[in-house]
């Protein structure tokens, strides 16, 4: 996965040591993004109505929205990283309009939720007055995806913790059964660090039960840049974002190392 200006978050990565396999198994940090914020204009909006409660995520997971039921009103949370901007807003929704608040009460930035089959559309009347309080580079408008079950932020994090469990009870096979499904169902969603780290847990895993070509397969997206120096890994990449990085491309180039040995024992046997 050849990175150009990416997105970057902060989460543990567990190294075992040169000739172990390694991970990054449960230690969850900050978010960060991957991708430009957008949104489609060829999907068809549904019949204007307010938004409903629940929590959406953008594409590759670099916004989240959440919508509460608070005494009777709707009130309405997002989060998102674009670069290395971050933005959190928090309101009320009216209708299919929120406004922002701060400290001190309402602000002038206006968000409009318009829902679509698979979501909510997020957009702003008042760009300008919603920079104040997401920076000049910070960014929120894109399509947000309905969290399918799952796939919220605090299922994955019990999924993990699960997976952790069997894991450090070296019960490989309860490991990969649990883990496993969250990528294929909520890849789209997932971050790309999140994914990363999940990605080496998983190939780990894999390892462990002599599955070595598909942890091979596992780490497909991280072999080019595991074949290649640090130094040329990060060039693209702005410091702050570079070292999250290459801590994935470093536990996948350890992992992918004991996989093509393992594939290469299996062979001759």
């Amino acid at each position: 996965m050849r990175a150009t200006w990416m997105i970057a978050g902060l989460a543990g990565t567990l190294f075992i040591a040169p000739v172990a396999a390694q991970s990054t198994i449960g230690k969850p940090g900050p978010t960060a993004l991957t991708a430009a914020p957008h949104t489609s204009a060829v999907a068809q909006h549904v019949e204007a109505r307010p938004p409903e409660p629940g929590e959406y995520i953008t594409d590759a997971g670099w916004g989240r929205l959440l919508l509460t039921k608070d005494n009777g009103a709707l009130r309405f949370s997002v989060e998102s990283t674009t670069g290395q901007s971050m933005c959190s807003l928090q309101g009320t929704v009216r209708g299919t309009q929120g406004s922002a608040e701060d400290e001190a009460g309402a602000t002038g930035c206006k968000v409009q939720f318009s829902p679509v089959a698979e979501g909510i559309d997020v957009t702003t009347p008042t760009p300008m007055e919603c920079k104040t309080l997401c920076g000049y580079n910070g960014g929120f408008e894109a399509r947000y995806l309905r969290a399918t079950t799952g796939c919220d932020r605090n299922a994955i994090a019990r999924t993990r913790a699960v997976f952790q469990q069997h894991y450090d009870r070296k019960d490989y096979q309860a490991a990969l059964s649990t883990l496993s499904p969250i990528l294929t169902r909520c890849g789209q969603t997932l971050e790309w660090d999140e994914k990363g780290d999940m990605r080496n847990d998983l190939a780990i895993t894999q390892y462990k039960t002599s599955q070595y070509t598909q942890c091979l397969e596992t780490l497909h997206d991280y072999a080019e840049d595991a074949a290649s120096p640090d130094d040329a890994v990060t060039d693209n990449w702005p410091p702050v974002l570079a070292d999250r990085y290459l801590a994935i491309v470093r536990a996948a180039r350890t992992n992918i190392g004991l996989c093509k040995k393992g594939l290469a024992r299996q062979k001759k046997d």
